[in-house]
């Protein structure tokens, strides 16, 4: 029952909606979306594609002829050179980094996807009117 109670809400804010913004999409978009969340929602994908990067590098360290080097992000690059003199990097070295990273971007993504399911339990408040 509660399901559907929700989902009437939800049809009537949207009829509502529509009527009172001419029924325009992009009116409806910005009532549940805004831009700080637009970048939001950017940060989450990059997240998610250099998390599946520094599994992808990790998981083939020890193929033969795999250069990790050619598949690590340009900054990360910089900042292993910076942190290792002369290149003189082990693989255990670099996988040590890509470990560390990961955690980094694991933070970031976990600070992210907070701030998502805020916007997210509040949109739910307004359709169902607190209930």
């Amino acid at each position: 029952m509660k399901r559907m109670s929700v989902s009437i809400g939800l049809i009537a804010l949207i009829l509502l909606t529509n009527h009172v913004v001419a029924g325009t999409p992009q009116a409806i978009d910005r009532m549940f979306y805004s831009e700080p969340y637009y970048s939001v929602e950017a940060g989450i994908f990059e997240r998610s594609q250099r998390h599946a990067l520094y599994a992808y590098i990790i998981s083939n360290m020890t193929t033969p002829g795999f250069d990790p080097m050619k598949y690590l992000p340009a900054e990360d690059q910089a900042d292993l050179k910076a942190i290792v003199p002369d290149k003189k990097f082990t693989r255990e070295i670099l996988v040590e980094f890509l470990m560390t990273r990961m955690s980094d971007n694991n933070r970031k993504d976990t600070a992210l996807m907070t701030i998502w399911k805020n916007k997210k339990d509040s949109l739910q408040r307004i359709v169902t009117l607190g209930k």
